[in-house]
C-alpha cells in the first residue's frame, strides 16, 4: 500500500461529490384520421392496405432520468388524474402496457413519466398508439439509443400486443412517421409510402376534411370481440377485400388530387365497415352521414373500428358556402366537436437536454442561504405584527 492513498491532499477525498446529471425529453407523435382500409392491419386479417392521414392532434410526453442507485418510477397520467410511484422490480398493474414499456427500458435509476392530457382516448384517431410512440421514443432517447420511425412504431406495436390488447398496426405507423400515407401490411410488418398530394389538392383537402369527435368514447370492446371472432373464423373476407381495395384507390385519389375520387373511396371503406357488422356504424355516425349527404359532402368514414361513440371523417362539398354550412350545422348538434388540426402533421419528434450534476457542498450552501432568508422574512412577519 503506498502512502498516497491516505494523503490528505487525495483526490478521492477532496473532491466535492457531485449528482448525476438529469435527462429531460419532451416527446410528441400524432394521431391519424380518415383510415380507410382501417382493418386490414391486424393480425386475424393477415395482409392489408391502409391509407390515413396525420393530423397535429397529439400525444405529450415528457421524461425526466436521473442515473443512480434508486431504481423508482413515477409516473403521471393527466388524463386519468393518476399520480404514483413504484419500484421497478414491483410494478403494480394499473397501466401494464405504459408500465411494460418503461421497465423495458431498463434505465439504471429513477425516472418520471408525464403524460399530458392532450388527447382524447376512445376517439378511434388512434391515441393510445400515439402515446406508446411518443413513451417508446422519449424512453430511448433519455439512454442515449433514439429509434427511427420504423423502430419506433415496431417496439410500440409490440409493447401494446404482449399485454394482450388487440391492436392493428396502421396507428403506430402514422404517429410514428406523419404525414399522408399509405401503408402495405403483412402483420406485423409495414412498408410506408409517403404521399403527397399537388398543392391545390392539398389547401383543399386541409380546408374540407373534418374530423367530428361523436360526444363518446368508444365503448364496444365486446362487440369488437365479436367481429374479431368472426373475422379469425374465416367470415367477412368480403368486406376486407373491399376495405383494401378502397386504401389502395384512395392512396391513388390523394397522389393525383383527385379529391372526388378520395371522398368516394371513403365511402367505400365506411360501407364496408358497417357490411361486417351494422353495430360498427353507431347512431351518431349515421346521423352525421345524413348531414353530410344533405350538404353534399364528398365522402365519410367512421374512424378506427367503429361501434358507439368515437369519431368520424368527413370530407366536405367542394363549394366553400356549402361546407361552411356543414360545419355550422355539426356545431349545432350536442355534443359533437370537430378536431380539424393541420393535416399531413410531422411524425414522432423528441427534445433532449441535460442538467450536468451539481455539487453537493453548492446546493447545500444555497439550501442554507435559502432557510436563512426564509427565517428573515419569518421574523420581520413575527415583529410587524406585534
Amino acid at each position: 500500500m503506498t502512502a498516497s492513498h491516505n494523503h490528505p491532499t487525495d483526490s478521492t477525498i477532496t473532491r466535492p461529490l457531485r449528482r448525476p446529471p438529469v435527462i429531460f425529453v419532451h416527446a410528441t407523435a400524432p394521431t391519424r384520421t380518415a383510415d380507410v382500409g382501417g382493418w386490414t392491419d391486424t393480425w386475424f386479417a393477415r395482409s392489408g392496405t391502409v391509407c390515413n392521414v396525420a393530423i397535429d392532434h397529439r400525444s405529450d410526453v415528457r421524461v425526466r432520468a436521473q442515473p443512480g442507485s434508486d431504481r423508482v418510477v413515477r409516473l403521471v397520467i393527466r388524463m386519468t388524474g393518476e399520480d404514483y410511484e413504484f419500484s421497478m422490480g414491483d410494478p403494480p398493474g394499473r397501466h401494464p402496457i405504459i408500465e411494460h414499456a418503461i421497465l423495458a427500458s431498463d434505465i439504471p435509476g429513477s425516472i418520471e413519466v408525464d403524460i399530458a392530457d392532450s388527447t382524447v382516448p376512445g376517439s378511434g384517431l388512434g391515441t393510445s398508439a400515439s402515446v406508446m410512440v411518443a413513451l417508446v421514443s422519449a424512453l430511448a432517447a433519455a439512454i442515449g439509443d433514439p429509434l427511427d420511425a420504423g423502430e419506433a412504431a415496431a417496439m410500440a406495436h409490440s409493447y401494446e400486443t404482449v399485454t394482450g390488447k388487440q391492436s392493428g398496426v396502421q396507428d403506430h405507423a402514422a404517429a410514428a412517421w406523419g404525414g399522408i400515407s399509405r401503408f402495405d401490411v403483412q402483420y406485423p410488418t409495414v412498408r410506408r409510402e409517403l404521399i403527397v398530394p399537388p398543392p391545390v389538392a392539398a389547401a383543399q383537402l386541409s380546408a374540407r376534411l373534418h374530423t367530428v369527435y361523436l360526444g363518446a368514447p368508444h365503448a364496444s370492446s365486446a362487440l369488437h370481440d365479436e367481429v374479431i371472432e368472426r373475422l379469425a373464423a374465416g367470415h367477412g373476407e368480403d368486406e376486407l377485400d373491399e376495405m383494401r381495395i378502397a386504401a389502395r384507390a384512395a392512396a391513388d385519389a390523394l397522389r393525383i388530387g383527385d379529391l372526388g375520387a378520395y371522398g368516394m373511396a371513403m365511402h367505400d371503406s365506411h360501407e364496408a365497415i358497417e357490411s361486417m357488422h351494422a353495430a360498427l356504424v353507431g347512431a351518431d355516425a349515421h346521423a352525421l352521414v345524413a348531414l353530410a349527404r344533405e350538404h353534399g359532402a364528398r365522402g365519410w368514414k367512421v374512424n378506427g373500428a367503429g361501434g358507439h361513440g368515437g369519431s368520424m371523417t368527413v370530407l366536405g362539398p367542394d363549394d366553400r358556402d356549402a361546407d361552411l354550412a356543414l360545419r355550422a350545422a355539426i356545431a349545432q348538434h350536442a355534443g359533437w366537436q370537430r378536431f380539424d388540426a393541420a393535416i399531413a402533421a410531422p411524425g414522432v419528434t423528441t427534445e433532449v437536454s441535460v442538467v450536468e450534476g451539481r455539487a453537493v457542498a453548492d446546493l447545500q450552501a444555497e439550501l442554507a442561504e435559502a432557510l436563512g432568508d426564509h427565517e428573515g422574512d419569518d421574523g420581520g412577519s413575527e415583529g410587524s405584527s406585534m
